[in-house]
C-alpha cells in the first residue's frame, strides 16, 4: 500500500461518508470506492461495513487508522527534517566528551562529518563525567559522548559503539604476555580509579564489578594532574580501560582485554534541544554506529545500573 492510497483510506475513515471524501480528495465518489476495494483485496480483510445508510469501520479498520495517522505523521516529520538538512549551510554544535569516548570513536564521527558538512563548526570540551551531564543539562552542550548509561528523564541517549574492555599495565608485569585475562586475576593488584567526584555512578560501578567477582584489589585514586597511563608506566598501579586507549599510551605500557567484557559508548542529548545542527548530527551518528558484540557481556548490563 502506497501513501496515497492510506491518505486516502484515512480520509474515508475520518468521515465515514464516501460522497464527502470524495469532494475532499478532489475525486469522484467510484474511483475512491475501487480504490478502497482494492486495499481491502491487497489485505485480505474488509475495513469498512457499509450499508445504504451508514458506513462503519471493522476492527481492522480501526487498527490501520491508527497505525496509518502515525505513519503519515511520520512521513510528514520526516520530509521537514529532510529539507531542513538540505537547506543547513552553516551551523555551531557544542559537544561534551570524556577522554574514555576520545579514545574509542568520537575522532572518526567527528572526522566524518566534517568531511559531509564542512561548514558546520564544533565546539569541542573534554570533562568529567559529571560536568559533561551538568553542562548538558545547562544547554552549554548540545550533545555529549559519555561512557556507560545515564538513566536521566528528558536525556535521550543512541549507542554509538561497544569497545573492549581491559586492564593497562606495564610492559615488565606478568599479565603483560597474556592474549586476555579472567578479572578475578586482578585480585592482588593495585587499581587505579578516577574520584568518584569525577565519574559519579562509574566509580561505584567498577567497585562493584569487583565485588560480584568476589575480589577486592587495593586501589589508588588518582589526582587531579596525574595520567593514568603515566602512572601505570611508573609502576603505581593498573589501570581499566578501553581497547581504542591502546594507540594513546606509553610505549612502556600493554593493554589485555578482560575475557567477554565490553563498556558500551553512546550519544547523549535533550529532547527538548532545538539547534538545527543537533539533528542533522544525530542522524549522522545513527547511522554510522557499529554493529554491537553479542558475544560479549555489556559492563553496564552485568551490574544491572
Amino acid at each position: 500500500m502506497d501513501l496515497t492510497k492510506l491518505k486516502s483510506f484515512i480520509v474515508v475513515a475520518e468521515e465515514l461518508n464516501f460522497r464527502k471524501s470524495a469532494e475532499i480528495l478532489g475525486i469522484s465518489q467510484p474511483p475512491l470506492t475501487r480504490l478502497i476495494s482494492s486495499i481491502e483485496e491487497k489485505l485480505s480483510t474488509k475495513l469498512f461495513e457499509r450499508t445504504t445508510r451508514q458506513v462503519k469501520l471493522t476492527g481492522a479498520g480501526v487498527y490501520l487508522l491508527k497505525e496509518g495517522r502515525e505513519i503519515i505523521d511520520r512521513m510528514d516529520h520526516l520530509e521537514r527534517e529532510i529539507r531542513s538538512i538540505g537547506k543547513l549551510k552553516s551551523g555551531n554544535l557544542s559537544i561534551g566528551f570524556s577522554i574514555t569516548t576520545f579514545l574509542a570513536s568520537l575522532p572518526q564521527i567527528i572526522g566524518e562529518f566534517r568531511d559531509r558538512f564542512p561548514k558546520l563548526k564544533f565546539q569541542l570540551h573534554q570533562e568529567s563525567r559529571n560536568r559533561i551531564l551538568k553542562g548538558l543539562r545547562s544547554g552549554r552542550f548540545d550533545v555529549c559522548f559519555l561512557e556507560g548509561s545515564v538513566t536521566e528523564e528528558g536525556i535521550e541517549r543512541h549507542s554509538v559503539n561497544d569497545e573492549g574492555f581491559g586492564v593497562l599495565v606495564p610492559k615488565k608485569h606478568p599479565l603483560a604476555k597474556r592474549k586476555e585475562i579472567e578479572l578475578k586475576e586482578l585480585k592482588d593488584e593495585t587499581i587505579i580509579l578516577h574520584p568518584k567526584k569525577e565519574t559519579g555512578n562509574f566509580y561505584d560501578t567498577i567497585l562493584q564489578l569487583f565485588k560480584q567477582s568476589g575480589i577486592k584489589p587495593k586501589v589508588y585514586l588518582k589526582k587531579e594532574r596525574e595520567s593514568c597511563p603515566i602512572l601505570v608506566a611508573t609502576g603505581k598501579g593498573l589501570s581499566l580501560t578501553i581497547l581504542g586507549a591502546q594507540n594513546f599510551v606509553p610505549s612502556e605500557t600493554q593493554f589485555v582485554p578482560i575475557k567477554k567484557l565490553y563498556l558500551p559508548v553512546s550519544v547523549f542529548w535533550i529532547s527538548e534541544n532545538k539547534n538545527p545542527s543537533l539533528n542533522t548530527f544525530l542522524s549522522f551518528v545513527t547511522e554510522s554506529s557499529s554493529i554491537k558484540n553479542k558475544k560479549a557481556e555489556c559492563l553496564m548490563d552485568v551490574m544491572r545500573l
